[in-house]
């Protein structure tokens, strides 16, 4: 990678970010395509988001990823959102235009895609979402654009699930939401389960979202965390028979749409993928 006065600066901002792979896989997309960036990765602490945001915008950074847990406040920084991320209430993906800040959300979109691209059909399902933050919100209104039949929310803060449940209603009358308790998750047998949470992440990888449940080998179980590449929690789902799938998919879905976003170029899934897979120094394992 060749790095001169005229490369176009894109980045990270999140904390923690020392495990992320979206550097690497962002640099090496934008050398095997030739275009002229390069991405960089920021912990920012919770106190300095503003600076930060600031700081990116006065380096002409053409935009920036939006990770944990800034998916929600980087809204009040920003000039506009598009449809899909004021609908979400979170952003993952900032465009720097004409020196205005415009807000997208990618996740939903690359993690469906994840699921079809599996053959997995969401219509009419039964799905249990764990967590309520950013990634969950994407998540959940992408399930529901896809048309699950029921959707149960299952946070460790019981105000927070009832919020994002109160958010989906304004947008999705009708369909069948539930706040699930810790008490009550063993009574319901979901078709689809999927982990938002950091939870397992690295270096916890001991740390499961929720103990002692009984996956059923009918379930398909999704962790959106990439590091470790299979979890505590999706290896528990592995050994019991179900369908389990790690956030990697979800990663360059999310990944590629957003470079489009910042260049016009579109770029192919199986390039993106096989730089992960192919390449076990890609891979925080």
């Amino acid at each position: 990678m060749n790095i001169s006065p005229r490369t176009k600066l894109v980045g990270l901002i999140g904390h923690p970010v020392e495990h992320s792979l979206s550097p690497k896989l962002h640099n090496a997309l934008y050398e095997k395509y030739g275009l002229d960036y390069v991405y960089l990765a920021f912990d920012i602490a919770p106190d300095d988001i503003a600076g930060a945001v600031e700081a990116l915008k006065t380096l002409s950074f053409r935009g920036f990823n939006v990770t944990i847990p800034y998916k929600e406040k980087i809204i009040w920084f920003l000039d506009s959102l598009d449809t899909e991320a004021a609908i979400i209430g979170a952003v993952n993906t900032v465009k720097v235009e004409n020196g205005k800040l415009i807000g997208y959300n990618t996740d939903g979109m690359g993690f469906v895609d994840s699921l079809k691209r599996r053959g997995i059909v969401l219509k009419d399902k039964v799905v249990l979402v764990l967590g309520a933050g950013g990634s969950a919100r994407a998540i959940c209104v992408y399930l529901l654009k896809e048309g699950v039949r029921k959707l149960y929310i299952h946070n460790r803060t019981r105000e927070r699930a009832f919020e994002l449940i109160k958010h989906l209603e304004r947008f999705f009358p009708g369909v069948c939401l539930n706040y699930l308790a810790k008490e009550n998750i063993r009574d319901v047998q979901p078709d689809l389960v999927v982990n938002t949470t950091p939870l397992g992440m690295w270096p916890h990888t001991h740390v499961m979202p929720i103990e002692d449940y009984d996956f059923l080998p009918s379930m398909t179980v999704v962790d959106i965390i990439y590091n470790p590449v299979e979890t505590a929690f999706l290896r528990k789902a592995r050994q019991a028979g179900c369908i389990a799938i790690n956030g990697l998919d979800m990663l360059v879905g999310q990944a590629i749409k957003a470079i489009e976003i910042w260049t016009g170029v579109k770029m192919d899934y199986e390039d993106a993928i096989s730089i992960l897979r192919n390449d076990k120094n890609k891979l925080l394992l």
